[in-house]
């Protein structure tokens, strides 16, 4: 058990992929109510996941970029299985989302044959591609459903990369992100929004209620440069930067591995790994509230109550006190050193 726990019980799981000492692979994640840690070793590293809506025991984890395989995990029996690759001359971004009825799956993927971003539109008895969506753009990263679940927010990186040059950024001079809103029935580009710093990678997406959306960002140039790490979305108005002081700016690093947005908490938080820790806005005002001070933290996700909860990556994890902006370690017992990845995903 962690000095300073939370004493607060929790129901739950919370699915992450992570690694060991050793530098094998799992898919697997985190029981709140005993802190003990589960997984199923696969070959390849993943990144993030989505359950199914039609069988919540069943996780969908994607392998990152340039990665071309996705395992189910079986959340009962704790079983992992390969259930598809993608075509060839395509790779995954490591983000998928089902419809909500769990018969269509929606994978972004980078065709670096074409140079085109898509979303896959797979049957979700098979995974079989039965139609490709262009995104309107390249690198497409993360994608969320809009209230209504007709229309899909997708996050365009905009940094062109190749498997033979494996992760290496090849148009950094001319990058071009943008946010689109498609009609997932009818593959209609609604909205399309840009910023005005064309190398602010737009990749990471947390949904409100009412449409709005935080948005996470990375800066392809010298961190002190990066002018935010955050964005705002509002439909039919675009994106805007989410402003804060310099020195907090800095603290940052211009980089954001995820994204979180507690209605409930008025707050959202974006992890900034490479930075200080996690920083903190207003949702409804947009105010800069200031930094959960922490040590490579990566995955968010938010609890039944709003509360937002962090992974670091040495393994242990904390939930936000937002009213002290403090953090209260969660107990986590593993049999092993384990590191989790970038994204944690809330499941019953």
């Amino acid at each position: 058990m962690l000095a300073g726990c939370s004493s607060t019980p929790r129901q739950g799981k919370i699915l992450s992929a992570f690694e060991d000492a050793r530098g094998d692979q799992y898919i697997g994640g985190l029981n709140l109510a005993d802190g003990s840690v589960f997984g199923a070793r696969i070959p390849v590293r993943a990144h993030g996941c989505a359950l199914r809506p039609d069988s919540p025991q069943r996780a969908l984890f994607f392998a990152r970029r340039p990665g071309t395989q996705a395992f189910e995990l079986d959340l009962a029996t704790k079983q992992a299985r390969l259930v598809f690759k993608t075509r060839s001359g395509q790779h995954l971004s490591g983000h998928g989302v089902f419809s909500a009825d769990g018969k269509l799956l929606f994978t972004p993927e980078h065709d670096y044959e074409r140079v085109r971003g898509v979303l896959s539109v797979r049957d979700a008895r098979d995974y079989r591609v039965l139609e490709e969506i262009d995104t309107r753009g390249i690198d497409p990263h993360e994608l969320a459903w809009l209230p209504g679940g007709e229309r899909l927010l997708v996050a365009n990186g905009g940094i062109m990369t190749h498997p033979r040059s494996y992760r290496r950024k090849l148009n950094l001079d001319t990058m071009d992100p943008s946010l689109c809103v498609i009609d997932a029935a009818t593959g209609a580009c609604l909205e399309q929004w840009r910023l005005p710093e064309h190398r602010l990678s737009i990749r990471h997406l947390s949904v409100a209620s009412d449409g709005s959306a935080a948005v996470g960002l990375q800066f392809e140039g010298p961190p002190e440069r990066a002018p935010s790490v955050v964005a705002l979305y509002r439909p039919q108005r675009g994106l805007e930067l989410l402003d804060c002081p310099p020195a907090a700016r800095a603290a940052m690093h211009g980089y954001v591995a995820s994204v979180c947005l507690s209605e409930r908490q008025d707050l959202i938080a974006a992890s900034c790994p490479y930075g200080a820790g996690i920083a903190c806005w207003s949702k409804r005002t947009g105010e800069f509230l200031g930094i959960v001070t922490a040590s490579e933290a990566y995955g968010l996700s938010q609890g039944a109550d709003g509360t937002i909860m962090a992974s670091l990556r040495d393994g242990t994890a904390f939930e936000i006190d937002k009213k002290r902006l403090r953090s209260h370690f969660l107990e986590v017992f593993s049999a092993q050193p384990i590191h989790w990845d970038d994204h944690w995903v809330a499941a019953a």
